[in-house]
This record gives C-alpha cells, sequence and structure tokens, in this order.
C-alpha cells in the first residue's frame, strides 16, 4: 500500500468516504523492517541448494525449539545471547543455534534444513525452506476504524454502491489489489483503494486498512491533520484563492499559518476559500465541502490476522 504515516504494532489486543478530501501521511513508527535475503546458488552440479554467507548486521529470524541441519564453521560454549549476537555481527554466518542443555553454539556458513529440538533455539538470516514459519517473520493484519475518512489511491474514482461498511469490508478482502477503503455512510459509497495518501477525521467514515507487521509491532494509528464537513461552508474572513482542485485547495491552506480551514465550492467553476483564525464553524451549505486544521490521532477499533495478500 502507499506507504502511509503508521504505527504498527502487536495484533493481540482489540478495542472494543472516500470522500477525496484530506491530508496527513501515516506514520509507520516502529517496526516493519525486514531481514536480509540470502542468495541461492548451486556449489556444483548435484549438490542441494545452499544459502550463501550474509554481510554482518540486520536481523535474524528467530526459530525457538530448532536445531539447524548443516556443517558448523565453529562450536563454542556461550550464553543464547552471546551466540545469537556474535552471528548477527560475522559477516559468514548464515545461522545459529544454541542448546540450553549444553551451552554449545553453533555457527553455519549456510544452512540446508532443520529439524525440531526442544531444547535448541535457532536464528536464520534467512527462513529455512521447507520448514516452519520463524517467530518473528512479519505478517499480514486488517485494522478497522471509526470516523476517518482516507484520501487518494481509489480505486474506482466515484465509489461503489454498498448498504454498509461490513459490506464495503468484504469488497475489499475480496480483492488482493485493494489495500484500504473507506465507507461514507452519508451517501452509501464504498471507495476501495490501492493505498492513501493522508486522512481526515469524518464521523460518517468508516475505514479499513491493511498492513504488514511483525508479532512484537505496537498497535497501528493514523494521524488526522484536518476535520471534514460535508455540504457545510465556513462563513467569516475568507479569502478566495486559485485552485484546482479540493487537494490544491488544502494544500494552500496547509501552507498559510494563519489560514485556520478551507471551503471548497464545488459549482462551477470550482472555487478555493482560504478561512483565517481558529474557531471555525461549518454551516449547512450544499455544493460546499470544507475542512479545518484539527490534529487528532486515531486507534484502531481492532485489529486481526489475515491472509497473506502479496
Amino acid at each position: 500500500m502507499t506507504q502511509p504515516l503508521l504505527h504498527i504494532g502487536f495484533m493481540g489486543w482489540a478495542k472494543g468516504s472516500g470522500m477525496q478530501r484530506r491530508r496527513h501521511w501515516l506514520r509507520v513508527v516502529g517496526t516493519a523492517s525486514a531481514a536480509f535475503l540470502l542468495t541461492f546458488s548451486l556449489a556444483m552440479p548435484g549438490i542441494a541448494t545452499q544459502a550463501l554467507a550474509q554481510a554482518s548486521g540486520g536481523e535474524l529470524l528467530d526459530y525457538p525449539e530448532t536445531a539447524l541441519r548443516g556443517t558448523p564453521s565453529a562450536e563454542f560454549r556461550r550464553p543464547l545471547d552471546d551466540c545469537r549476537k556474535i552471528c548477527l555481527e560475522r559477516s559468514g554466518c548464515a545461522g545459529f543455534d544454541h542448546s540450553s542443555s549444553t551451552n554449545l553454539c553453533r555457527l553455519f556458513p549456510a544452512v540446508a534444513s532443520a529439524q525440531p529440538d526442544p531444547l535448541s533455539t535457532g536464528g536464520t538470516r534467512q527462513r529455512i525452506p521447507g520448514y516452519h514459519d520463524p517467530a518473528n517473520a512479519e505478517s499480514w493484519y486488517y485494522a478497522s476504524f471509526s470516523g476517518v475518512d482516507l484520501w487518494g489511491g481509489d480505486l474506482v474514482s466515484k465509489g461503489i454502491d454498498a448498504p454498509n461498511a461490513e459490506s464495503c469490508s468484504a469488497l475489499c478482502d475480496s480483492r488482493t489489489s485493494c489495500r484500504a477503503f473507506t465507507y461514507n455512510q452519508e451517501v452509501n459509497r464504498c471507495f476501495l483503494k490501492s493505498g492513501f495518501d493522508f486522512v481526515q477525521s469524518y464521523p460518517l467514515g468508516r475505514s479499513g486498512l491493511y498492513f504488514k507487521a511483525k508479532p512484537s509491532a505496537p498497535p497501528p494509528t493514523l494521524t488526522a491533520d484536518w476535520e471534514l464537513f460535508t455540504l457545510s461552508g465556513f462563513i467569516g474572513n475568507g479569502m478566495e484563492s486559485p485552485a484546482i482542485s479540493y487537494q490544491e485547495c488544502m494544500g494552500q491552506c496547509h501552507s498559510d499559518g494563519g489560514c485556520g480551514g478551507f471551503t471548497w465550492v464545488t459549482a462551477r467553476p470550482n472555487r478555493c476559500f482560504l478561512v483565517q483564525g481558529t474557531n471555525l464553524y461549518p454551516v449547512r451549505r450544499k455544493g460546499m465541502t470544507s475542512a479545518r486544521k484539527n490534529s487528532r490521532t486515531v486507534t484502531p477499533d481492532f485489529v486481526h490476522p489475515v491472509a497473506p495478500r502479496d
């Protein structure tokens, strides 16, 4: 998805549109860093594929209760944390395992395979072929948000008719190209998205997004820098400003420190009015859409794991 400003985290918790107008970049704070991938090659015809050694640094994939198979390049007795650190810092180390019963650390220049061992802990720079997923591997999750409108990335510019947010979510879930959606309850329109550019607070908006994260990552949050008012205008000290789109009108207000909000008039020709001050209150007006500056952090209603969407 469009990399938004998104804070991502552990999913073992739960809390119990598409209006084309908003700005804020999702912040991805914290922790979806991928492990270095190792290249594979055949050492010579007839020899099984082996992982080549990788540069030092990066991150190791964790395999609890696992012993590696292969020819170790070094064996010595050290605590588990030291064993992991040595492998991580050594450029020729493709993986390690450590026995809790003997305190033996083994370093491997290549990892052929692995086997279950309740007394061993393994770590590798690449997933082990034919073995279960590492404990710290990235997985796909879905997060649901109330009261927000995701702007940009629409797969269908005018949206799709949908009776409720649940049906909109199901439509997005059925398409792997859909990475987010906003359901506008005011007009019963579903906006499926390949990603999004920014976020607005909008009481009648229900949104969801798919993302990848590690189990240890913190919960995702969105930051909405604008509050959206549909069919409304700000009455007051407004100054007309040239703009050809809602987003451009918003950008002009954003760059003006004295601008507290703006009104976008959709009557032809479209017109943009920047409104000064902070005490701005919308008045219902057909053919107008307004937004005011009002930063807010939004936490998800719930998050749960989903099938891969790669």
